[in-house]
């Protein structure tokens, strides 16, 4: 125990250095305190937080360029043919739907013995063939 006595901040009180609270308005006084600083241990030389790894053989970077590559033009290849594919079936039922009211009023004009489409008819064919063929070189 210090004999050491302080004044509190917010009555003026006086309390003695190792209470927590002012014992006149119970402000918590321990936060006041000044604490020893202790020096800091010396830094060891530079030193690299984290170990140096080392690099991948060139056969491995090259390896995984060319897979990312190939990945890359598979994804590629294969939203193109999908978008091909879908503008075909496009032109495919476009060129097969009858076009606008010229060919209704066009088949009204016919004769009655021929029997009109449906306006809503449409045939669409579509074959698709993939094969893949995997080459193993050893």
């Amino acid at each position: 125990m210090t004999d050491e006595t302080r004044l509190c901040p917010d009555c003026g009180a006086g309390y003695a250095g190792e209470d927590n609270y002012c014992r006149q308005c119970g402000m918590y006084v321990a936060a006041l305190r000044t604490l020893p600083v202790a020096a800091a241990p010396a830094a060891p030389a530079t030193r690299a937080i984290e170990p140096v790894r080392p690099s991948l053989p060139a056969p491995v970077k090259k390896a995984a360029a060319a897979i990312a590559v190939g990945t890359a033009l598979q994804v590629g290849f294969g939203l193109a043919g999908k978008y091909m594919a879908r503008q075909a079936a496009k032109q495919a039922v476009s060129a097969v739907k009858p076009k606008g009211r010229a060919t209704l009023a066009k088949r009204a004009t016919e004769p009655a013995s021929v029997v009109p489409e449906p306006a809503s008819a449409s045939a669409v064919s579509e074959t698709l063939i993939i094969r893949r063929v995997w080459v193993r070189r050893d």
